[in-house]
């Protein structure tokens, strides 16, 4: 059964196994506004570090603006550095934090997030911005598609992809606050805000359009945004397409996605700003494949040039008109 009541901002208190999917009570609407989850997470920092006494350290980012009355560290454009001194400091008793761009936190600090954070479940938030394509005319070096795939293979650790600017807020004080290691990915630039989601709970998935059909199961902003826009073309063409906001894309959660899709779903396709190697949808496939349902992974499939975000997601596939194309050839064609 969905959970229709939505929630406050909490700590998580429930199991993974245990947590069931919220659902939106009037679907979600994409507004013109666009804020950089980048952004929210920004201005929201500083009070929730003092709040809840957490060391910030930062790798030169230049996306924190620190207070007087918050920890903050410095130490340059030095990521290993960075996760050994956050994981330090949380033996030693305090809470913290790391911030850096995404691909440079899973990809070059890898080893020592697996064997100083993860493995000893230290109170660690990594905060990866410019996650997915958004590194922009940034390049491959800059583009973090890798990520949910390395970070979801690491034991202990919580993936987090905000929806939207304000489940990034919500989100990041559940990261503080959460006992274990989390991951937050951020966007770089402005991307859609929705109005109607329900507050994001660490671990529960929420279903934002129902339907019977065809599960689309999404995570992040702009995804989430062709998941509804996709759900509305398979209407026209007489489909009853659910929509899944995934904003925890971790192997515990995924049995609470499986939990998610309609008793009648034909169809899974899954959505995400990454490689599908690893990522959300293999997570979400595993959980769900005992019901046999057929799987549609859409996602990154190789390196990407530089280019401006948008192009990079058509190029990618990602925008709503390839995705419904390739949709409904699928359901065509399982």
């Amino acid at each position: 059964m969905l959970d229709t009541k939505p929630e406050t901002a909490k700590p998580e208190t429930a199991k993974p196994e245990t947590a069931q999917p919220e659902t939106a009570r009037t679907g979600p609407a994409t507004g013109t506004e666009r804020v950089s989850t980048r952004t929210a997470f920004a201005e929201a920092l500083p009070e929730l570090a003092v709040r809840h006494n957490v060391l910030v350290v930062d790798t030169d980012t230049g996306s924190i603006k620190p207070t007087p009355e918050m920890d903050y560290l410095n130490v340059g454009i030095a990521e290993n550095a960075a996760v050994g001194l956050a994981a330090g400091a949380e033996h030693c008793g305090r809470r913290a934090l790391v911030c850096t761009f995404a691909a440079f936190s899973v990809s070059r600090a890898f080893e020592f997030i697996k064997l100083d954070i993860a493995y000893p479940r230290r109170r660690v938030c990594i905060v990866g911005t410019h996650g997915g394509a958004s590194g922009g005319w940034l390049g491959p070096t800059h583009h973090a598609t890798e990520d949910l795939a390395l970070m979801n293979a690491l034991p202990n650790m919580r993936v987090v992809v905000p929806a939207d600017a304000v489940q990034a807020v919500s989100l990041l004080e559940q990261c503080l606050t959460h006992d274990g290691p989390t991951y937050l990915r951020l966007g770089r630039k402005g991307s859609p805000v929705f109005a109607g989601l329900p507050a994001p709970r660490l671990g529960v998935p929420q279903q934002v359009r129902p339907g019977r059909d065809i599960a689309l199961v999404a995570t992040g902003p702009e995804i989430l945004a062709t998941a509804l826009e996709v759900a509305q073309g398979l209407a026209e063409a007489g489909y009853s397409a659910q929509v899944v906001n995934v904003h925890t894309v971790d192997p515990d959660s995924a049995g609470a996605v499986a939990r998610a899709l309609a008793p009648e779903c034909r169809w899974l396709v899954t959505l995400e700003e990454a490689w599908t190697s690893g990522g959300m949808g293999a997570q979400v496939a595993a959980a769900a494949g005992a019901r046999g349902i057929p799987w549609l992974p859409i996602g990154v499939t190789g390196f990407l040039p530089p280019d401006s975000h948008a192009s990079l997601l058509e190029a990618g596939g990602l925008t709503t008109g390839s995705v419904l194309r390739r949709v409904l050839d699928f359901v065509a064609h399982p």
